[in-house]
Order: C-alpha cells, then sequence, then structure tokens
C-alpha cells in the first residue's frame, strides 16, 4: 500500500524501505472486522459507549437488557413521539395496552392513560418501568395521567371548564405509588362456588334439614310466614329457596387468612338471592345470575380497597357473619384489622393465593348453594 504512494523516481532503496514498514497486510483484516462488529455480535463492554453513541442513555433505566434496548431503540427513536413508540417501548418489557386520550375539551385534554388487557405481574420494578417509558414515548407536551385494568371508575363529567374540576366528582379511581406520578387503578376477580355443609350452616343459625319433593305446608321445621317462594313450589326448592333468604340484606364480610392468620375482613357490598339467567347482573364462573327473591342460590361479593393488607398473601378467603367488633369500632368501617374483631362465625372457607397490592383492589364473588 505504501508502495504505491512513492512518485515514479524512487530508489529501489526507498521501495524496499516502504515495503518494510506497510503494515496494512497485516492489520487489514483486524481493521475491517472492527467495521461491523458493533452491528454484528458487540461483546458486552461495547454496549454502554453504543448506548451512549445512539443517544439510548434515557431509556436504559426501564431496559434491563441493553442488547434489545440496541437492537430495538434505534427504530424506537425514529418514531419517538407517536402511540407506536409506545406501543414499542412497552414491548421492550413485555406489555402491551391501549392508549386512551382525555377528551378535548377537559382541562388536561393533553394527558393519556393505558388500559392495560392484563394485570402486570408486579408494582416494583413493572409500574416504574412502564411510567418511565410511556412518558420518554410521547411527545413533550403529553402526559401519562393512570394506567388501568379490570377496576376503573371514571371521572363525572359535568362541565368543560374549571368550576369542578379538582372535585371529588370529578375524581378518577386509582392511587399514586409517589407523588406526582401516574393513578394505578386496577382490580382482581377471585371466586368460589360452595355448597353450605349442615356444620357451617349451624353455625350460622340458618340450616333446614335436607328434604324431598313432597313437603307439605305442615312441615313445622319452616318459618312459614317469612317464606319467599310460592306454595306451589317443591320441597328441595322450597329449602334452598328458604335458606338463601336468610342472607338477603344481611351484614357480613369476607375474611382474609394469610399464613399468620387473620388478615382482615371486608364488609360484603352484595348480598342476594340470584338464579341464573341470561339476563343476569352478576357473573360467577362465565354464568350470568340475576336477583331474585325466590332464588335458589346466594351471590355475596366484596370489594377491597387499595392498600387493604397491603404486602401480605391471602392463602385463603372465608365468610364472616355475626361478627362481634371490639368496642369503639365504627359499624360502617368497610375495612376491619384482625384486632377490631371479638368474634365471628366463618364458612365457605375457599383456598386461594392471592398477593395483595396496593394497586389492586381484589374483588371477591362467592355462589353459595344449598
Amino acid at each position: 500500500m505504501l508502495k504505491q504512494l512513492l512518485p515514479t523516481n524512487a530508489t529501489q532503496w526507498e521501495e524496499a524501505f516502504a515495503d518494510a514498514f506497510d503494515t496494512v497486510a497485516d492489520v487489514e483484516a483486524s481493521i475491517n472486522a472492527i467495521r461491523g462488529t458493533k452491528l454484528v455480535s458487540p461483546p458486552a463492554s461495547f454496549l454502554p459507549f453504543l448506548v451512549y453513541e445512539y443517544g439510548l442513555g434515557e431509556l436504559r433505566p426501564y431496559v434491563p437488557n441493553l442488547y434489545d434496548l440496541i437492537d430495538q431503540g434505534i427504530d424506537w427513536q425514529r418514531i419517538r413521539g407517536t402511540h407506536a413508540a409506545v406501543a414499542m417501548g412497552l414491548g421492550f418489557i413485555s406489555y402491551i395496552a391501549a392508549i386512551e386520550e382525555a377528551l378535548a375539551r377537559r382541562r388536561f385534554w393533553n394527558s393519556f392513560q393505558l388500559r392495560f388487557p392484563t394485570l402486570p405481574a408486579a408494582d416494583a420494578p413493572d409500574l416504574d418501568r412502564i411510567d418511565g417509558i410511556a412518558t420518554l414515548s410521547v411527545p413533550k407536551r403529553s402526559i401519562f395521567r393512570r394506567g388501568v385494568h379490570y377496576y376503573d371508575v371514571g371521572p363525572l363529567v359535568a362541565d368543560g371548564g374549571t368550576k369542578l374540576d379538582g372535585s371529588r366528582l370529578e375524581a378518577e379511581s386509582g392511587v399514586r405509588l409517589r407523588e406526582g406520578g401516574p393513578l394505578w387503578s386496577f382490580g382482581r376477580p377471585q371466586e368460589a362456588s360452595h355448597q353450605l355443609t349442615q356444620a357451617e350452616g349451624e353455625s350460622v343459625d340458618n340450616w333446614l334439614a335436607p328434604v324431598g319433593e313432597d313437603l307439605t305446608w305442615v312441615d313445622l321445621s319452616y318459618p312459614w310466614t317469612e317464606a319467599t317462594f310460592p306454595w306451589t313450589a317443591n320441597g328441595v326448592d322450597a329449602r334452598a329457596a328458604n335458606l338463601a333468604a336468610w342472607f338477603l340484606n344481611r351484614t357480613g364480610y369476607v375474611v382474609l387468612k394469610g399464613a399468620g392468620g387473620v388478615i382482615g375482613y371486608r364488609r360484603l357490598r352484595c348480598a342476594h338471592p340470584v338464579e341464573n339467567h341470561l339476563a343476569g347482573i352478576y357473573t360467577v364462573g362465565g354464568i350470568k345470575y340475576l336477583p331474585t327473591l325466590a332464588g335458589r342460590r346466594v351471590y355475596l361479593a366484596a370489594l377491597t380497597g387499595f392498600g387493604d393488607g397491603t404486602g401480605q398473601v391471602a392463602t385463603s378467603v372465608g365468610l364472616a357473619f355475626n361478627v362481634e367488633l371490639a368496642v369503639g369500632v365504627p359499624a360502617g368501617r368497610l375495612w376491619l384489622e384482625p384486632d377490631d374483631v371479638v368474634a365471628a362465625d366463618e364458612i365457605a372457607t375457599t383456598i386461594v393465593n392471592i398477593p395483595l397490592r396496593p394497586t389492586v383492589r381484589e374483588d371477591i364473588k362467592f355462589l353459595l348453594r344449598f
């Protein structure tokens, strides 16, 4: 290579000198290999420098795998500021979500929320990563306001101005994990179908011995003055309807227990006799149920609050009735700590595995059969 740069009147000594010091032949292969090393299979030691070179440093705290960040980060940079960038960024951490922009007439018209088809696996570090990636992927003027799954109570839109903005009416469900961060509003259904046993029924003082089809009105084991079923009902249906009616408008709780004992009690928000019906408003196991006074089953449900039992794992759930509260505990309190309850009769205990998280409300539903 050097010999070719010599003038035409170069002497043999100069040509020999140039050949002796020409190292191109020795290093040319290495030089060509270096040119493509960072593109084909860069060693791990190269990655921090490549992240800096491609301007991907902002994403580094949220994408732990630097190979993935470098492989896809350049494409993300090209579409940054679009919905597609949000989708690609969430894909870095194996999540998908639909973007829902705020109404243009709202005060915070430039905000948006993410609706997740599945519950994020964990609060930390996943939610911090989602927040960081979403914020970096959208235009600077856009604000990531909220993440939602299953439990979503939106604001009551009463005006387009500022009179009601910031009031309780226009609040939306969710909880913040840090000051100034987005709201997270998640829910998770937990369903149980249980056949009431004699021991359980007697423990809450609601039990009738099984009867045959030919029950007659002279059977004195029934409180006929309180019956909600027709006199033409057969014995099996009449018994079930009578037992189910006991739960109507009765105060009860879902009790959550862990390895260390009772975690807490959540007050029932619904306890009503039901029958399966296509127009039903309650769903358990994919079957719809309609409230009716003559129902032969009972639908019972409780919705835990954000923060109830946070950090603990519920290994069983059940129903508690005839609950005696400790002195000074308000009767209307929705969540009771173990020390708030002096005594209670528990039925329908069901084995579960529920890690209680501050961002998730557990929708616990029971279907009692008789």
